[in-house]
């Protein structure tokens, strides 16, 4: 494979980053079981897989991605021979040590080839020098190959927000230590 270059996006990439397809396939969902007792109260996810394939639209309008593109704490894009493949764009939380991606995405023939995995490692690199200790990554319940990404990358689960995105869907948010 082709050596990936990860460098910072600017605004004259926006035009071919918002060609890249952003919705994905999925065969499996994270199911989310509710038991509200009267002491005591339990939220358990369970991977299931689906009858079949499906096509997962992304939560987001696309140009909702590139608002305020400058605003980010980090907005990066991977190159392979210099034509762009994917990008990742994360944004400072309440807490001032914490950054959340909210976006990222891959070009559909350049998928499952580790560069969504290169730019969280260069976006916890970077974050880490500019004194951030913590990453978010906030994933729909049907984005599998995500969550398994997250979980090779040792990001631990850490909540779930339910009609979190625009669409509505529910929301797992995954967190690293990377300070």
């Amino acid at each position: 494979m082709p050596e990936i270059e990860v460098r910072h996006a600017t605004t004259n990439d926006i035009e071919f980053l918002s060609g890249l397809e952003t919705g994905y396939y999925s065969e499996f969902v994270w199911q989310m079981n509710l038991d509200l007792g009267v002491n005591q109260s339990q939220v358990e996810f369970v991977r299931v897989r689906l009858p079949r394939r499906v096509f997962v639209p992304y939560p987001k309008k696309k140009s909702a991605i590139f608002e305020n593109m400058e605003e980010a704490e980090v907005f990066l894009l991977a190159e392979i021979s210099q034509r762009p493949v994917g990008y990742l764009k994360a944004v400072t939380e309440k807490d001032p040590h914490t950054a959340k991606v909210t976006d990222l995405v891959i070009s559909t023939p350049k998928r499952r080839q580790g560069i969504g995995s290169g730019l969280l490692v260069a976006a916890m690199n970077f974050l880490a020098n500019r004194e951030f200790n913590t990453l978010i990554i906030e994933l729909q319940s049907k984005n599998d190959p995500a969550i398994k990404m997250a979980d090779k990358l040792g990001f631990k689960f850490c909540g779930f927000r339910d009609h979190y995105f625009p669409n509505q869907e529910l929301a797992l948010f995954y967190s690293r230590f990377i300070g």
